[in-house]
C-alpha cells in the first residue's frame, strides 16, 4: 500500500463524487500538464535561439567580417585581449592571425597542420654554446689542487668532438692574475648558526661544501645546489688537452663559466595547443628566406611547472599562444626527450632582443622625466606585454633616425625587478616592494636564425642564497630570466637599462699601457659573486632592509672607480701622455670618465662619507659575520646603510645611476617586461618601490 498512495484517494473520489466531476477534474489536470509542457518547450526554444544568436555575434565580433569573410586579427589590441582573455584555446584562427593569411567562413576553424618529424627539423636547432657542459662536484677524497671540478661535456667545437659525452677535468689557468682571483676568493667553509637557521627556513645553501677547506670558485659554483645541476658555457679561450694514453681530458679556463640552460635553441611561433589538456604545442619555425614563421611545423612540449609554496608558478603555458609577443616569435631552449619530442626548458621573446624601439624620447629633460614618472607607470595594466624605449640626451631630431647600436657594441646593463601582486601575490612588509638589483653586460651580435642584429645579455648576479636554487654568478638572459622553473620572466615585472657610453665601454691605450673600466668592473663583480656563493666561508649570504645585494653591487662600482683613478694618478707615463695630447679623443674620453666617477661617488655616498667596509673591501653587506650580535652592532649596520641610503632600494639605485649616465651624455635603452609568456589570472605585476 505504501507503494501506491494514490489508490485510496481515487476510491474516495469515485465513491463520494459524481462521475462528471471526476471527468472534469481529470481534464483540467491533463490541460495543465499539456500547457506546462508546451510553455517549457517554447521557453527552451527561445533560450537556445538567444544563446545561438549571442555566440554568433561574439564570433562575428572576434574573428570575421560577415560580408567580406576577412579575418579581424584578435591580437591587434593585445592589452585588452591578453588581460581579459575571452577566447577559447581551440581557436584555429590564431594561425591565420599571426601569419596574416585570409580565410573564408566556410573553411574549418582548425585546419589540418602537417608536422615534421624530429629528424627532418633537426637542422633548425642550433647548439647554445661551443663549449657547454654540466659541472660535477668531486667528493672530498677526489678533490684536485686549486679547486678543479669535473665537467660533463655536452657540446664542443668540431676539433674536439671526441670530448662530447665524456667527463673532463675543469681547471684554472696558472696565469698570475687568474691565480690572484682564485686565491682571493677561496675560503674554508663552516656553516654558522645563522646559515643553519636559514636552511630550516627553506633556503638552499652549499651543504656539500660544509666543512671543506680552501674551497675555490669553481667548487662553489658546482656545489651551490644539493645536486649537480648547474650547466654552463665556457668562455674562450679554452685550452683542451686529451691524454690518449690515460683517457683523461682536461679543460683550462681563465674566466668564470657562464650559467645557461638547455642544449639546443630554435626560433618558433606557437600556433596552438595540440590537445586541450596536453602540454604539447604545434609551432612553426622561422623561415630565413621569407622572413616569416611559415617554416616547418613541429610538435614540442612546454611543461607546466609546479607552483611554489604561495601557489604561484614561475611560468605558465596557459594561453601562451595568445601572448602579444607570440607573433614576433620565441627563442626556445631545451633538448629532446626519449620520444624525440623537444622539451622547452627556457624561453626568450624575440621582440625584447631586437634593436627597434617602440618609443623614443629626445632631450635630457624628457628622458629624465620618463625615468622618473613613466618607466614603471601603471604596471598592472601592462601585464603580458613588453616595451623597448630609447632615451637620448640629444635634442636633435635628425639624429633620431641614426641606429644607436652597431654590431660588436657593448653596453652596461642595470637590472631590477618588481613584485608579484594579485590574488596569490606577495605581501610586502609596510607595502615596500624591494625587488632586486644587478649589473650586466649586453653585446650587439648577429642573430644565427634571422641574421638581424640583437642583444646578447649576460647578468652579473650578486645574488643571496634563496629557496629557488638561483646561483650567484654570471648568467645568460635565458638562464636567469627565461628558465621555466627559476626565471622571472613570467611572474615579475622587470626593467633592464642598457647604457652605451664610450668612456666606460671602450678601452684606453696610453702608449702601450692599457686600462679597461669595463674589464675592471667585471673583475670586481666576479669577486663579489664568488664571495656570495661561499658566504665568505659562512655558507650564507642573506639580505635585510639594511644589508642587500644592491649595496654590494654598488661597492663593486666604487672599487672600480678607485682602482682606475689610483692607477692613473700613480703612473707618470699616463700623466705625461695626457699632458702631451690635450685635444686627443682619448683624452676627452678620459676626462669624461673622471667626471662620471665623481658623479657616481655622489650617488653612492650622498653624505660624502665612505663606508668603512667599502674603503677596506673587507666585508660584504649581504654576508653575515661570525661576530656576536649586539645592540651596538645593529646600530652600526644601520648607520652604514644610512651612509649609502641611495643604494638601499633597487629601483632607486637603478634610477640614480641611469640618470648620472644620461647626464654624462650616454643614451639609454630600456627593456620592460611585465609577466610575459602564458597568462596567470591570479597574479599581476607590481612596480618596485622607488622612494
Amino acid at each position: 500500500m505504501a507503494a501506491f498512495p494514490w489508490i485510496g484517494p481515487t476510491i474516495f473520489l469515485l465513491s463520494g463524487q459524481s462521475f462528471n466531476q471526476f471527468i472534469l477534474t481529470l481534464g483540467l489536470i491533463i490541460l495543465a500538464v499539456v500547457f506546462g509542457l508546451t510553455a517549457f518547450i517554447f521557453l527552451r526554444i527561445f533560450l537556445n535561439w538567444l544563446q545561438a544568436k549571442f555566440e554568433n555575434n561574439h564570433l562575428f565580433r572576434r574573428s570575421f567580417t560577415k560580408k567580406t569573410g576577412h579575418l579581424t586579427p584578435n591580437i591587434s589590441q593585445p592589452e585588452k585581449v591578453f588581460l581579459e582573455p575571452r577566447f577559447v584555446e581551440s581557436d584555429g584562427n590564431l594561425t591565420a592571425t599571426i601569419f596574416g593569411g585570409k580565410s573564408d567562413i566556410s573553411i574549418a576553424l582548425e585546419p589540418e597542420i602537417i608536422c615534421e618529424n624530429s629528424a627532418s627539423v633537426a637542422y633548425l636547432y642550433k647548439p647554445i654554446a661551443l663549449w657547454h657542459g654540466r659541472l660535477i662536484l668531486p667528493s672530498n677524497e677526489q678533490r684536485q689542487p686549486y679547486g678543479t671540478v669535473f665537467f660533463e661535456v655536452i657540446n664542443a667545437p668540431k676539433k674536439y668532438k671526441s670530448f662530447i659525452g665524456k667527463t673532463a677535468f675543469l681547471k684554472w689557468s696558472t696565469n698570475r692574475e687568474v691565480q690572484f682571483f682564485v686565491h682571493a676568493v677561496s675560503q674554508d667553509i663552516n656553516f654558522t648558526q645563522e646559515t643553519k637557521k636559514s636552511q630550516k627556513a627553506g633556503n638552499i645553501h652549499p651543504e656539500r661544501l660544509n666543512g671543506w677547506r680552501n674551497v675555490g670558485p669553481l667548487e662553489t659554483l658546482a656545489g651551490s645546489r644539493l645536486e649537480d645541476s648547474v650547466t654552463v658555457m665556457l668562455r674562450r679561450p679554452v685550452i683542451a688537452v686529451n691524454y690518449s694514453s690515460s683517457d683523461r681530458q682536461e679543460l683550462t679556463i681563465d674566466r668564470e663559466p657562464v650559467q645557461i640552460i638547455g642544449r639546443f635553441c630554435a626560433l618558433v611561433s606557437i600556433l596552438q595547443r595540440k590537445e586541450p589538456d596536453s602540454d604539447k604545442f604545434i609551432v612553426r619555425h622561422f623561415n630565413k628566406t621569407s622572413r616569416q614563421f611559415d617554416g616547418a611545423a613541429e610538435v614540442i612540449r612546454i611543461p607546466q611547472v609546479q607552483p611554489d609554496k604561495n601557489g604561484v608558478a614561475r611560468s605558465t603555458n596557459h594561453l601562451i599562444e595568445k601572448s602579444p609577443l607570440n607573433p614576433d616569435g620565441w627563442y626556445i631552449y631545451g633538448e629532446r626527450d626519449a620520444d624525440s619530442v623537444f622539451v622547452v626548458q627556457a624561453i626568450e621573446p624575440r621582440k625584447i632582443a631586437q634593436l627597434t624601439p617602440d618609443e623614443t624620447h629626445l632631450g635630457l629633460k624628457k628622458s629624465l622625466a620618463y625615468l622618473s614618472n613613466k618607466n614603471w607607470e601603471n604596471a598592472p595594466a601592462q601585464k603580458g606585454q613588453a616595451k623597448r624605449v630609447l632615451l637620448t640626451p640629444n635634442d636633435a631630431k635628425e639624429n633620431a633616425s641614426i641606429p644607436p647600436w652597431q654590431e660588436g657594441d657593448i653596453g652596461i646593463v642595470i637590472h631590477s625587478f618588481g613584485g608579484i601582486g594579485g590574488k596569490k601575490g606577495e605581501r610586502p612588509p609596510l607595502g615596500i616592494v624591494t625587488g632586486h638589483f644587478a649589473f650586466g653586460v649586453a653585446k650587439v651580435v648577429r642573430d644565427r636564425f634571422t641574421s638581424e642584429l640583437r642583444f646578447d645579455i649576460e647578468y652579473k648576479q650578486v645574488y643571496a642564497h634563496n629557496p629557488d636554487g638561483i646561483v650567484a654568478g654570471s648568467s645568460k638572459w635565458q638562464s636567469y630570466m627565461g628558465d621555466l622553473h627559476r626565471g622571472w620572466l613570467g611572474d615579475r615585472p622587470v626593467c633592464d637599462i642598457i647604457c652605451k657610453l664610450d668612456c666606460v665601454c671602450c678601452d684606453y691605450d696610453f702608449d702601450g699601457i692599457t686600462l679597461s673600466p669595463l674589464t675592471e668592473l667585471n673583475q670586481q663583480l666576479d669577486i663579489m659573486m664568488a664571495r656570495y656563493r661561499s658566504g665568505d666561508g659562512t655558507g650564507a649570504s642573506l639580505v635585510t632592509p639594511a644589508t642587500s645585494c644592491v649595496q654590494d653591487s654598488s661597492q663593486a662600482i666604487y672599487a672600480t672607480i678607485k682602482k682606475i683613478t689610483s692607477e692613473i694618478e700613480s703612473n707618470p707615463q699616463i700623466q705625461d701622455w695626457l699632458k702631451t695630447h690635450p685635444t686627443d679623443a682619448q683624452t676627452q674620453r678620459f676626462h669624461q670618465l673622471v667626471a662620471l666617477g665623481e658623479s657616481l661617488e655622489t650617488v653612492l655616498m650622498p653624505l660624502g662619507i665612505v663606508r668603512p667596509d667599502w674603503r677596506k673591501n673587507s666585508r660584504l653587506a649581504g654576508i653575515d659575520s661570525e661576530l656576536k650580535k649586539t645592540f651596538f652592532a645593529g646600530i652600526a649596520t644601520l648607520i652604514k646603510a644610512a651612509i649609502s641610503y641611495r643604494t638601499m632600494l633597487p629601483r632607486r639605485t637603478q634610477d640614480e645611476i641611469a640618470k648620472v649616465l644620461l647626464k654624462q651624455g650616454a643614451f639609454l635603452w630600456i627593456i620592460r617586461t611585465n609577466q610575459v609568456g602564458g597568462f596567470d589570472p591570479d597574479i599581476e605585476p607590481i612596480a618596485p618601490t622607488g622612494l
